[in-house]
């Protein structure tokens, strides 16, 4: 007999008597409106795992005072006893001292947005407000410890939480970290859905840096921690999530001690900037080597690095720097969203230590792509470079699409389709490629550079390159380029040059066909 696994409609026609027989927790609530999967137009037959139907209202839990960080701790204890559930957030705001550690099973869901439901609508905010603690910045002394703030969403148990999330929530000055434990274990069936995150991004713990003489004071936006990041077993989902444009909490340090670059100045006007910061990385790892000294990942090398059921979809990532969209896997799909990095910032510093100069990167990009079987598809991307500390050049980066060969794998069976980006497709010394389908894309790059780029040689020698098409694109800049050795079974058709004459580069013995505006 199931003790309170029942549907909806059967706890709704319970008698008290029949209810007392189950054994149904008394803080089961019985709104259709919240038992729902709010994930079922997306079809993912494992999201169906998670109790639904099990739902507590924090509201419902004892205890005064501004903070929720114990009732919320109460209401978990309650819903995982239980064998895991829903925690309903009614819309209002909700203040928490700490990071907030989600139990197995465990998933948090605010009110469901009223004006839109599409996150890539400026007016998509969630009625559900979760507010973190304000860094508060002093310029003097030690300065204002970083544990005074950016607090976060993590979980208890990395290395088994499954079924767990959060939904449909608005969360100021907190990012969300579903992390994993040692030697790579972690659960599976993780998701965030329709959440909106401003202010999210962390302070990096090695600044002040000890290899240069910085204030006490200092802080940097930590360059490696995302605003989202996901990771687990198995079956990920990221949807309809909303990074905006931020700067309410940014702040200002003049006098920012930096490591010279060519001898230049080392005291700049450093913003410690909310948006510079990875977007989302989703299952994302370095796979294999750096670049150029490593052997390419594999599923036995990297087996965390091939993990199935990732689907990012629907998303709107806004950063003034840095990656907005990054994931490893084995068939992920990365779908309809769209990303923005602001044009003309001036950035100083791409690590919190060094000066910049043309030659610094700050890994501004669209779309990283890691792994094999790879689905981009219908993505809306406006990538810009960083001004460098002398404003005289820009930033080495910029890149739109990327799956290149720094930590990464060779490239198996991928599709890159109906893009719209300002920048090149970069597919580029990767090592081997066996099978690729990039159709359907428009590419507008800035500068006398190509388009897409599909190279598999690498820079220590030649690279297998087959089983490519390039098809129905149309290109603005400097054309395309296909380069591997050895060639086979690769086609280059039906794409359209709309700038000034563009160019084919065929090093991989391409079929050419029904192109328009090219020279070859």
């Amino acid at each position: 007999m199931r003790q309170w696994g029942c549907s909806r409609r059967e706890f709704v026609s319970l008698s008290a008597s029949a209810a007392a027989t189950l054994l149904l927790p008394e803080w089961l609530l019985a709104a259709q409106s919240l038992s729902n999967n709010p994930t079922s137009r997306l079809g993912l037959a494992w999201t169906e795992q998670i109790r639904w139907g099990s739902v507590l209202d924090v509201t419902r839990m004892e205890g005064g005072g501004k903070y929720w960080d114990k009732r919320l701790v109460e209401a978990q204890s309650r819903v995982a006893q239980a064998g895991g559930g829903v925690i309903y957030f009614p819309a209002g705001d909700y203040h928490f001292e700490n990071h907030i550690h989600l139990k197995d099973g465990v998933v948090l869901r605010g009110a469901t947005p009223r004006e839109t439901t599409n996150a890539h609508d400026e007016a998509y905010r969630p009625e559900t407000r979760l507010e973190f603690p304000q860094y508060r910045p002093s310029f003097t002394g030690e300065g204002n410890p970083i544990d005074s703030a950016f607090k976060g969403i993590y979980l208890e148990t990395p290395a088994t939480a499954a079924n767990c999330g959060v939904v449909n929530i608005d969360i100021n000055r907190g990012h969300i970290h579903f992390e994993e434990a040692e030697d790579h274990r972690c659960g599976g069936n993780r998701l965030v859905f329709g959440c909106v995150l401003r202010n999210c991004a962390v302070a990096d713990p090695r600044i002040p840096s000890g290899r240069v003489t910085q204030h006490a004071w200092q802080r940097f936006t930590s360059r490696h921690h995302a605003a989202i990041d996901v990771k687990g077993s198995e079956n990920l989902l990221v949807a309809n999530n909303r990074l905006p444009e931020n700067g309410d909490d940014n702040f200002t340090m003049k006098d920012f001690l930096l490591k010279p670059n060519r001898g230049g100045a080392d005291r700049f006007d450093v913003v410690f900037d909310y948006d510079n910061r990875p977007g989302l990385y989703v299952g994302h790892y370095c796979v294999g080597g750096a670049g150029g000294s490593g052997d390419d990942g594999t599923p036995e090398s990297h087996p965390y690095g091939f993990r199935r059921g990732i689907v990012i979809r629907d998303n709107y990532v806004f950063n003034t720097g840095r990656v907005c969209i990054g994931f490893a896997g084995d068939g992920t799909l990365c779908a309809n969203n769209v990303t923005r990095i602001k044009k003309d910032v001036w950035r100083p510093t791409a690590t919190g230590e060094d000066a910049t100069s043309g030659s610094s990167t700050n890994d501004n990009r669209a779309i990283e792509m890691r792994g094999w079987g790879w689905i981009v598809d219908g993505n809306d991307c406006r990538v810009h470079r960083n001004w460098c500390a002398d404003h005289t050049y820009y930033i080495n980066d910029g890149e739109g699409l990327m799956h290149e060969d720094h930590c990464n794998s060779d490239v198996r069976e991928s599709r890159l389709t109906n893009n719209k980006v300002n920048s090149y497709l970069s597919i580029y010394k990767c090592g081997a490629i066996d099978g690729l389908l990039i159709q359907g894309n428009g590419v507008s790059t800035p500068g006398d550079i190509a388009d897409i780029y599909v190279v598999s040689d690498r820079n220590s020698g030649a690279q297998p390159c087959e089983g490519v098409i390039v098809a129905d694109n149309t290109t603005q800049s400097n054309g395309i380029l296909i380069q591997g050795s050895p060639a086979n079974g690769n086609v280059v058709k039906d794409n359209r040059h709309l700038g000034k004459e563009g160019v084919i580069r065929n090093k991989a013995n391409a079929k050419l066909s029904g192109n328009i505006g090219y020279q070859t």
